[in-house]
């Protein structure tokens, strides 16, 4: 279910997208040092977004990593207790 979620919402996406393309089709011209370069609005409206996409992940990639350690940290541990609670289990209670 989840998956026919994911490819409806790509297929609206691109649907969206390829409005857009077919309403903004004017050549828009960008200048740089070496020279000017003439595309499409929505090929620059496409180029944006992934170089926003990008810096969004490289911004989280410090977080996920972090919380990776941690994780990798409370794993060992828990692993740890549990081989301690094991041991516990084995010596006889005195009454």
């Amino acid at each position: 279910m989840l998956r026919f979620i994911k490819i409806l919402l790509f297929i609206l996406i691109i649907l969206f997208a390829l409005a857009v393309h077919l309403r903004n089709d004017q050549l828009v011209t960008f200048n740089y040092y070496l020279g000017t370069l003439d595309l499409p609005f929505s090929l620059y409206m496409v180029i944006a977004i992934c170089i926003g996409a990008i810096l969004g992940m490289v911004a989280v990639m410090p977080n996920l990593i972090r919380l990776e350690r941690e994780k990798s940290r409370l794993v060992s541990k828990i692993h740890l207790t549990e081989k301690e609670l094991e041991t516990l289990r084995i010596i006889p209670v005195k009454e």
